[in-house]
């Protein structure tokens, strides 16, 4: 709800600054349908630079009136008028077009203007050379960057349908740190024209530019495909681990023999600004405008007593407790941020949301009345290693407290299988059970553990003749913890 509160703020905010110009993001690409070339130009308004107005309490909306003239000297060779609305939304958002304007092959400028409706003083104007030469040979168009792209499977074409697929641009060739994927899409035509094997390969590669003509190779792919008179190029790359930079991707088009038939190359930049982030370089500014700066006391120290389970698997619990201790907010929230951007550079705040849920779930199963659910020892092993594959709970064991044995299949923590935990309520206090023995390498291993299960009613019914040596319970028609953990 706070959230929420925030970006209604936000969106009234952004209603009434003073907006300067447009910012206006315009990515293009030549074209071409069996019959003629076209040219296909995306566009995206970013949400700050328009004016927003209310449709009622809860949603907003914007506009803008867009002139698009292709020219060739004064003439204007083809032309598109229209107002670009965004839905009624609760908080502001991009606004995203595509059009298609047909024109023959020759030498041309494209102009743009786009209009705040609200506002008609903020406009911004769009001017650039475009070459249209598609002939009936091997041709691949320019590369559009996408933020992503999903099959459009509704009966009602998406405004940014292409091909059978509904594609996002990325008009600014810049993916900001919360992306994870690059995609994008090109087309070929005429390979029937030069290919004479049944199949090419549409290879797509992915350099950091060091300056100096200086390239690294980040990332190569490979895609089989068949001559014809038109083809689609499209394919997605993790950028998770990308670095801040400059890079290039270039698309080509190779032969069976791989022999070089052409190719494209595109430019663009990634923010990664939290990939391998140094601890020394953490500071004020660095969370200012993170999710860790809405959180108050309270919720800061619910999450951070949700991440020790982990924290004691890597980073520094003692340091954790001090911070705990000490109830200083602001060291709670680098520290609470510090931890996020290691589990996901891109996007903190949705592994911190993810984790939360996880948690609320376990102080929910197990819950003490002493501390969070996640803070006893059956929570902090479900937080640890998640929910067991099997699970067997017994009370009605004469001779025993309440125990349970959680079994886990595979086991990737630690490369084992079939690892086994068991708690048990020797205080039958409420449901704060004790880890007892485990075979999970790291955790508490008991080899005794059957004699301390029992030892309250059966502390003399140990296997063999000295109590300081014995591991096991002799057999009983009751006694089945044993044979549970070994064949359950």
């Amino acid at each position: 709800m706070k959230r929420t509160v925030f970006l209604l703020i936000l969106a009234f905010c952004i209603q009434q600054i003073k907006l300067n110009a447009l910012d206006l993001g315009v990515s293009y690409a030549v074209m071409a349908t069996p019959e003629e070339p076209y040219l296909e130009i995306y566009l995206e308004i970013s949400p700050g630079s328009i004016s927003w107005e209310r449709v009622d309490s809860l949603t907003m909306k914007a506009g803008a009136e867009v002139l698009i003239l292709i020219k060739k000297g004064e003439d204007i060779v083809a032309f598109d008028k229209y107002q670009l609305n965004s839905p009624a939304i609760p908080f502001p958002n991009v606004l995203l077009d595509v059009r298609r304007l047909a024109v023959p092959n020759g030498n041309y400028t494209l102009e743009i203007k786009a209009t705040d409706l609200l506002v008609p003083g903020n406009f911004v104007v769009y001017s650039k050379p475009v070459v249209v030469n598609i002939q009936p040979t091997l041709f691949l168009s320019e590369i559009h960057l996408l933020r992503g792209f999903f099959k459009d499977t509704s009966q009602i074409k998406h405004p940014l349908h292409k091909n059978g697929y509904v594609i996002e641009p990325l008009p600014f060739n810049f993916y900001e740190k919360s992306a994870t994927k690059l995609a994008f899409y090109t087309e070929v035509y005429y390979t029937n024209a030069v290919v004479t094997d049944p199949t090419y390969f549409f290879r797509y590669i992915i350099e950091k530019d060091l300056g100096n003509d200086q390239f690294q190779l980040v990332s190569v792919g490979n895609l089989k495909k068949k001559p014809g008179l038109i083809d689609v190029g499209l394919a997605e790359v993790d950028i998770t681990g990308m670095e801040t930079g400059n890079y290039v991707l270039t698309v080509e088009l190779r032969s069976k023999k791989n022999e070089l038939l052409t190719s494209r190359k595109l430019a663009f930049q990634r923010s990664n600004p939290y990939l391998n982030l140094p601890d020394s370089t953490l500071n004020a500014e660095s969370i200012k405008s993170q999710f860790v700066k809405e959180l108050d006391e309270k919720a800061l120290v619910y999450s951070l007593k949700a991440i020790s389970p982990l924290v004691n698997m890597g980073d520094d619990p003692e340091e954790l407790k001090n911070i705990l201790k000490k109830g200083d907010v602001e060291a709670m929230r680098f520290f609470l941020f510090r931890y996020f951007i290691k589990i996901d550079p891109n996007n903190p705040e949705i592994a911190w949301r993810k984790h939360i849920e996880t948690a609320n779930v376990v102080d929910k199963l197990f819950q003490s009345g002493f501390r969070y659910g996640f803070e006893t020892d059956r929570g902090r092993t479900y937080m640890k290693y998640g929910k067991p594959d099997d699970l067997i709970h017994v009370e009605d064991d004469p001779a025993a407290p309440p125990y349970e044995i959680w079994v886990y299949y595979n086991f990737p923590k630690t490369v084992q299988r079939n690892v086994k935990f068991l708690f048990y309520n020797p205080t039958l206090a409420g449901e704060d059970y004790i880890m007892l023995h485990s075979t999970a390498r790291g955790e508490i291993n008991n080899p005794k553990w059957e004699i301390a299960l029992y030892k309250r009613n059966a502390q003399n019914e140990f296997d063999g003749d000295n109590p300081a040596d014995a591991d096991r319970m002799k057999r009983n028609v009751n006694r089945n913890a044993r044979v549970y953990f070994e064949d359950f």
